[in-house]
């Protein structure tokens, strides 16, 4: 359960209150602004002062902002930031070419047209597709077992948990018995040892519980699978006595109580969401989202909001190579006026459980990258000081609730059909310079190997994988892709922890690019199979494939928003026409 309450701290200077909700600017209001998309691509050379005589050359080399990794120049952002006198507010450009679009051919009656996000609340608690965990909390935990099980109890204990869930667990039993009547009768448990079938039924459905495994019955204790990882190449199945979520029972056999969670010690552990920016910066929008977890006396509100205060700046403000530090290095080198870190104060949010936290939390990160995506038909440019971008799965509500807040919208303007599809003709900025397009059927060894025949520079292959029920995107250097026993690999988990009702899935190459370009790549295909499953189409991947009805789920869990620029918004949604057969529209909300 999440508190909402925002309390003050007089630990950061300047906290700025902000009103989430954004409506389109006008072009009477917008102020330096296109209202219309460039059409060059070509980013014009930076400006760099003149350098006198006496000046070495690493002076004139300081000004070369490309290499920075925050403050890129860009040809649609020029306003010199030290003559702006205020800072305009983010808002889109109503009038951008972008955002009018002309009426949709697809019948309404197809339930295409407008479709926006669908929830897929019926998907939720799904084990494979589970949202990140940024925090770890899980490593408060101890992972070893109380001490070794009889074989035989432990499978009765499984016995238990599936077939009897909804039962409260009874007394022994005893049976008649052929023995003399001064014979104590034969006490036999009431669940028999498992068969090699129910042991089958059992342990899948200790896998699909996940890593909260299922409650035993009568008990606090969980019975759950711990998959294999990369110091251990197999799984095991184990017992776990628990108290609490973040609470695990003690190891082995001792007298007195070792309580592993703040909470048995007197302590509670909460979890806090904010966001930050730049308050000296008038020319672009800094966004920072930064997490957080704390220990706190239940019900001291001023100390819970003491304590929330300074575990954000320990954890993610003080440390040189973390994201806020870098920024106000760049801001330094590139002589602009000192970074001034400023708390959005109505941001603040506070948890009890790191999950529904998360869920925000990868909203608020997905939101932004949209916004991103928006430029350059946006006031001013966003800075996104949050490189990793951790996807919303399972938390689409929240997704729609954060976008709402931005008054953004994404919805399916059109259905294309596969002729019209074939006949776009996308211009070089829209597309991704692929170097070779893999031909039907072909797999990603031979398509890397054909490439490497006809071609003097290094490759990478993107790929998809795909079935009725999920869809990933990656890239390769080579065709040993899933195979390995990699913890946290999304498709390894999807592939352990599947319905057995689910179809094996399948890698399909998509072309070749530059080794050295291939995460900037990889992550448009990422939003496009991001974009695939918010709006709930059918498997447009491998349709011939499969014979299932089904809607894909996005089982990527996070986008690098480095390789996010004004060209991203053209190329997904070039691809999304292409391969997807939907035009898609993303901007201000339209409709209620």
């Amino acid at each position: 359960m999440s508190d909402h309450s925002n309390d003050d701290d007089d630990d950061f200077v300047n906290p700025r209150s902000s009103t989430k909700a954004k409506t389109p600017e006008t072009p009477s209001t917008s102020s330096k602004r296109k209202l219309t998309t460039p059409t060059s691509s070509k980013a014009k050379a930076p400006k760099q002062k003149k350098v006198d005589d006496d000046d070495d050359e690493d002076d004139g080399k300081e000004e070369e902002l490309p290499s920075f990794k925050y403050l890129k120049l860009d040809s649609d952002d020029e306003d010199d930031e030290e003559e702006l006198v205020s800072k305009n507010e983010w808002r889109m450009v109503e009038g951008a070419t972008r955002y009018l679009r002309g009426q949709p051919t697809s019948l309404p009656e197809r339930g295409y047209v407008n479709r926006k996000i669908d929830l897929r609340e019926d998907k939720n608690d799904i084990v494979w597709w589970a949202i990140s965990k940024a925090m770890k909390t899980y490593k408060k935990m101890s992972n070893k077992s109380e001490g070794k099980k009889n074989y035989l109890e432990f499978h009765i204990i499984l016995k238990c948990t599936i077939y009897d869930m909804d039962q409260e667990m009874g007394s022994q039993q005893s049976t008649t018995s052929n023995l003399t009547p001064l014979t104590p009768p034969i006490i036999t448990g009431k669940y028999p040892p498992l068969t090699a079938a129910e042991r089958l039924v059992a342990e899948t459905k200790i896998r699909q519980a996940g890593s909260d495994g299922l409650e035993i019955p009568g008990t606090t204790s969980r019975v759950a699978f711990s998959p294999p990882y990369q110091n251990r190449k197999y799984g095991l199945f184990v017992r776990i006595a628990t108290t609490t979520k973040y609470c695990v029972r003690t190891i082995s056999t001792i007298m007195d109580p070792n309580p592993k969670c703040y909470f048995h010690k007197g302590e509670q552990i909460g979890f806090v969401l904010a966001q930050f920016t730049d308050g000296a910066n008038k020319k672009n929008d800094v966004i920072l989202h930064v997490i957080s977890s704390f220990k706190y006396i239940h019900g001291d509100n001023e100390g819970r909001s003491q304590n929330a205060t300074r575990s954000i700046i320990l954890q993610n403000l003080t440390k040189s190579e973390l994201p806020w530090k870098s920024y106000s290095k760049e801001r330094e080198a590139a002589k602009k006026p000192a970074a001034e870190l400023v708390e959005i104060q109505d941001r603040r949010l506070y948890f009890d459980d790191e999950d529904e936290m998360m869920k925000v939390y990868a909203a608020r990160q997905t939101t932004t990258l949209f916004q991103l995506l928006l430029w350059p038909d946006t006031t001013i440019k966003i800075i996104c000081l949050n490189l990793d971008i951790n996807l919303p799965n399972g938390a689409y509500k929240e997704l729609v609730e954060e976008m709402d807040l931005c008054g953004l919208e994404l919805k399916i303007h059109d259905k294309l059909s596969p002729s019209a599809a074939a006949a776009i003709d996308l211009e070089a900025g829209e597309q991704i310079p692929y170097l070779l397009h893999a031909k039907h059927r072909e797999n990603i060894g031979a398509l890397l190997t054909r490439g490497r025949k006809e071609n003097k520079e290094k490759v990478a292959a993107l790929y998809f994988v795909s079935n009725p029920h999920i869809i990933y995107a990656g890239q390769a250097l080579n065709s040993n892709v899933h195979t390995k026993n990699l913890y946290g690999d999304p498709v390894l988990v999807y592939k352990t922890n599947k319905p057995s009702t689910h179809p094996e899935h399948k890698l399909v190459p998509v072309g070749l690019v530059r080794e050295e370009e291939r995460y900037k790549w990889e992550c448009h295909l990422h939003i496009c199979a991001l974009i695939a499953s918010l709006l709930k189409l059918k498997n447009c991947i491998t349709p011939d494939d499969f014979s299932a009805q089904s809607h894909p789920l996005c089982i990527n869990k996070k986008i690098n928003s480095s390789y996010v620029d004004k060209k991203s918004w053209g190329i997904v949604h070039g691809i999304m026409m292409e391969k997807f057969l939907v035009d898609v529209y993303l901007g201000p909300r339209t409709s209620d």
